[in-house]
């Protein structure tokens, strides 16, 4: 019998992995599991495939452990090719890494806890109770028809009755259908809620040191410039303030996280933790001192300026919070905020489908919210985007990108991330002149958002204009997002190689961890020019599988036409040699 659910997991959890299946066992379902450690053996593909391309769900227990599992990433991924209902069950709270970001936006999951492994069962059960799914289990009975008079009724009686019922019906219909859009417009917000505080001098009596004032005004001044958040000043709390307390002040004043900074006078350091508004759980903390900003900067200014930036950036702590928790939810449950992190997140690898994919999820956050600046911003890079790659599932996308571009700045003149995301419409139709005035417009808005400092580095280095400036933005820009996209090493990876540091360029190259074409054909030629031809070759047969036709030709468009990288004329040489060696395998 083929089985109806593949079980994908570590084996590191399978003490509560293994009970949970044993129990499904119990309700008569069909699980294919790997008990005996097969992973390991030479048949694991053709055993494992053929188990998941003949079940009709995959069971995910999710785990740290099994997101870092590679048989657990390869078994999502085919689960994911092969439309497979997919059902994450969570074994602890664990951030689900880029690889498979793709596969488990937007999917409905269940939270196990330890030592209930019946009810787990019960719930996937449940869960899974409306597919074709054979269990032992009786199903819910469908309602049966109410018993019929045994003596003829009136009809005055049932017309009388069915128009009382036909007007509730209309009057229910419009009351609810009011109160729902009320509920809807109050639910969909623009910003997001950040309280910041900061610590008393002593226990209970609320009294601030002149530092912690200091530090607390300059940095909600910093974290208003980024104007996806409503910033407040929240009262200050006691130096032992528990969980509790920060819980109970995010519910008085509405804020979602709650940001806490403090001076050190003994360290002579500034303190700063995130927590969630909602369970009172820190989610980051940093410790700056002198050693860690540049001499001739004061404490006070630089360190509020990295704090903002990691915290408050485009893809910063608080957007991966959001983003990480919008991952397990269902699509349709999804708020406009949560959309539009999503739809930021699945491009960056920039591969047509999650392009694609990413501009339907933006475009439905604009169309519950049409209030969202960056989403709009963000649409405008993503229409570009089609142009540069020549994606034709977009029709006029350069339309497309002028209309979302002049919305965004419309909403909000001052919004640093639609004055770059234009800037990089801007950069594809060679308009230089005005590419450097938003530049400046940006840098004006919001000199402390990471995305803000990468892309005008990006502009002065590639194109060799200023590359002082240019290494200056980029340093700032890794400053101030301490886990930044792969994209951002782009702009290194070019001026290395330039000045002939293959060897340095290619440590960027690697770590942008780039998934498509065009980047991971720049990856090869710097393989080979660092003398590792076995790995520029292997690199290269990845670009053949993305896209057949690759040439020359199209690493030329890209990245000499389209972004006028200057001083890598070489790397067409070299990708001619790669392209004959690939030949002759």
């Amino acid at each position: 019998m083929k089985p109806e659910i593949f079980v994908s997991y570590s084996r590191e959890d399978q003490a509560q992995v293994f009970p949970i299946v044993e129990k499904l066992r119990e309700r008569g379902l069909n699980i294919w599991i790997d008990q005996e450690g097969i992973h390991g053996a030479k048949l694991w593909s053709q055993e494992i495939v053929n188990a998941i391309e003949s079940s009709k769900v995959f069971i995910l227990f999710a785990s740290a452990k099994a997101f870092h599992s590679k048989n657990v990433t390869k078994e999502l991924a085919l689960a994911s090719e092969s439309d497979k209902h997919i059902l994450p069950v969570f074994l602890e709270d664990a951030e689900i890494p880029a690889a498979m970001k793709y596969q488990l936006a937007g999917i409905q999951h269940l939270v196990h806890e330890k030592g209930k492994a019946a009810q787990t069962a019960d719930n996937i059960l449940s869960t899974i109770g409306n597919l074709d799914i054979h269990s032992s289990e009786p199903r819910l009975k469908p309602l049966t028809k109410l018993p019929t008079s045994t003596k003829p009724a009136s009809k005055i009686p049932i017309l009388v009755s069915a128009f009382v019922l036909l007007l509730a019906f209309i009057c229910f219909f419009l009351f609810y259908s009011e109160t729902d859009q009320q509920a809807s417009t109050a639910i969909y917000k623009s910003t997001i809620d950040l309280c910041v505080v900061t610590i008393s001098e002593a226990e209970g009596n609320g009294q601030i040191s002149k530092e912690n004032r200091t530090l607390r005004d300059e940095l909600i001044a910093k974290l208003t410039r980024f104007r996806e958040y409503k910033v407040i000043k929240g009262e200050t709390l006691s130096p032992d303030a528990s969980s509790v307390e920060y819980a109970e002040l995010s519910k008085k004043l509405n804020s979602e996280f709650i940001l806490q900074i403090i001076f050190d006078p003994e360290k002579e350091n500034v303190l700063t933790q995130l927590f969630d508004g909602k369970e009172g759980r820190s989610l980051w903390s940093k410790s700056i001192g002198k050693d860690d900003i540049a001499s001739d900067e004061e404490i006070t200014s630089e360190s509020t300026g990295i704090i903002a930036g990691n915290v408050a950036g485009f893809d910063g702590i608080i957007h991966r919070n959001i983003l990480q928790k919008a991952l397990i939810k269902k699509e349709e449950d999804l708020t406009p905020i949560e959309l539009l992190q999503i739809g930021k997140s699945v491009w960056e690898d920039m591969t047509k489908d999650n392009i694609l994919r990413a501009i339907k999820y933006l475009e439905k956050c604009t169309s519950l919210n049409p209030e969202i600046t960056t989403a709009y911003a963000v649409l405008t890079e993503l229409y570009t985007e089609c142009m540069r790659r020549e994606i034709k599932d977009i029709p006029d996308p350069l339309s497309k990108a002028k209309q979302v571009s002049r919305k965004a700045i419309e909403l909000d003149p001052k919004n640093a991330m639609a004055l770059i995301k234009k800037f990089w419409l801007l950069w594809y139709e060679k308009d230089y002149s005005s590419c450097d005035l938003h530049i400046k417009l940006a840098l004006e808005a919001n000199p402390f958002e990471p995305y803000v400092l990468i892309s005008a580095g990006s502009f002065k280095l590639v194109r060799d204009t200023d590359v002082e400036y240019g290494l200056e933005l980029c340093d700032r820009a890794n400053k101030y997002n301490e886990r930044p996209q792969g994209w951002y090493n782009w702009p290194l990876i070019i001026y290395h190689s330039r000045i002939g540091n293959y060897k340095k360029s290619l440590e960027h190259s690697i770590a942008g961890n780039f998934k498509d074409d065009n980047n991971i054909a720049q990856t090869s030629i710097l393989y080979w020019l660092n003398g590792e031809k076995e790995a520029a070759l292997k690199r290269y047969s990845e670009v053949k599988k993305l896209n057949s036709n690759y040439t020359v030709k199209e690493y030329k468009r890209f990245f000499m036409e389209i972004y006028d990288n200057k001083g890598i004329e070489n790397h067409l040489d070299v990708l001619k040699e790669i392209e004959i060696a690939y030949e002759k395998q």
